[in-house]
């Protein structure tokens, strides 16, 4: 008696399913793409809400020289101290009394006086904990003594 043989199909005897078919791993791919595509989207928007905020890479200390009037003083000097370096710069004020200091290191602290005729305003001071770029302070010199 002799035993059939089967054919040998030249897989291994393996089925392989048709061509037209996918498996579940296939079809979620696009889904998978889309989604991690729009997580990074999401993420990469939300990083400016989370970001330290920057402080300007200069600071402005500007003003005006008025007298007790409020009328603006031409001529006037004004000091500028950088207290955390130990250094001064001085200008007479402008047009309006109008003085500007520009180009200053923001993470310092300075005081600014203004004189004229022998008289002295207040001291006033920008510090480094402001953190804005534009400083204004306003001086004011009071009236000379008259005998």
């Amino acid at each position: 008696m002799r035993m059939k043989r089967k054919k040998k199909t030249g897989n291994g005897g393996v089925q392989r399913p048709p061509r037209a078919y996918r498996s579940p791993r296939t079809e979620c791919r696009p889904l998978l793409l889309m989604a991690l595509t729009c997580l990074a989207l999401s993420c990469t928007l939300a990083l400016p809400l989370f970001a330290k905020k920057k402080q300007p890479l200069t600071k402005t200390v500007q003003g005006e020289v008025l007298d007790s009037s409020n009328n603006p003083i031409v001529g006037a000097s004004v000091e500028l101290t950088d207290e955390t370096a130990g250094t001064s710069l001085g200008l007479y004020t402008e047009v309006g009394g109008r003085y500007t200091f520009t180009d200053l290191k923001p993470n310092h602290d300075y005081k600014v006086q203004a004189k004229y005729k022998g008289q002295a305003s207040e001291v006033r001071h920008a510090s480094s904990l402001d953190d804005r770029g534009i400083v204004v302070l306003n001086l004011t010199i009071p009236p000379s003594a008259s005998p």
